[in-house]
């Protein structure tokens, strides 16, 4: 490589050779008549440059912003008990979780949701409370129904009472969105809401639509979420958790 110094500015004069701007001592590049002063020294990992609005730019990591996947977990096969996903803290005030092509190994099984903290899941026989409003599609008259626990070991996702719970037949299973309300430091109980769409093990297969909203009994410095079924593993499905930023 060859350079060519003119006014303290360096330049590359040999062929497919790089470029060096370099400020002397202390001093940085500028450029564009000096508005711009760029870094001397590079930054970390996916860091990006940015400006101060007063010319100087300086590698920073980026602001987290929208929505950031926490975990995701699947099973298939011979299926898993229970889809967890941990890593829930203080970093963001609402939770989003999706549940994705669920299906059970038992046909008629009920959905449930469950929190927990570093020392593990809760599951006491009155630690939850829940409910869970819906309408069966299977004809065009509009059927509502609904059931509700104040004392439970878990939160239950749909009203069995009326129509039965999720089949796994071909075609049928459930998917649903729910977000959490609470931070893992937060003073207000955690409390989740959702929606969530499951099939029934009738003939001919129902379309079962449900709104769901149910909470922990006390404030835990919640970290992590549950979901298994009443009976039965989970033969297939995904559980994505993602932190939703504010800014």
């Amino acid at each position: 490589m060859s350079d060519l110094k003119v006014d303290g500015i360096i330049a590359s004069t040999g062929t497919n050779t790089n470029l060096t701007l370099q400020g002397k001592g202390a001093g940085k590049v500028a450029i564009g008549d000096g508005a711009l002063l760029f870094p001397d020294a590079d930054g970390s990992a996916d860091q990006v440059i940015k400006t101060d609005g007063s010319g100087t730019l300086a590698f920073v990591t980026p602001a987290a912003a929208g929505w950031n996947i926490i975990g995701t977990e699947t099973t298939s096969g011979s299926g898993t008990a229970t889809l967890d996903v941990t890593g829930l803290d203080s970093t963001y005030d609402t939770y989003a979780i999706a549940l994705s092509d669920i299906l059970p190994i038992t046909d008629n099984a009920i959905p449930y949701l469950r929190l927990g903290d570093s020392s593990g899941v809760d599951s006491g026989a009155s630690d939850y409370a829940w409910y869970a409003v819906g309408d069966n599609i299977s004809n065009t008259t509009f059927a509502a129904g609904g059931a509700e626990d104040n004392a439970d070991a878990q939160i239950r996702m749909m009203d069995d009472s009326n129509w039965g719970a999720v089949g796994n037949a071909a075609g049928e299973g459930m998917g649903g969105m729910f977000f959490l309300h609470q931070p893992g430091d937060g003073v207000v109980y955690p409390t989740i809401s959702g929606t969530c769409m499951f099939l029934s093990p009738d003939s001919p297969t129902r379309f079962i639509s449900t709104h769901m909203g149910g909470g922990r009994h006390s404030a835990i410095t919640t970290d992590r979420v549950q979901f298994l079924f009443s009976s039965g593993n989970i033969e297939s499905g995904r559980m994505t958790v993602w932190g939703i930023a504010h800014a």
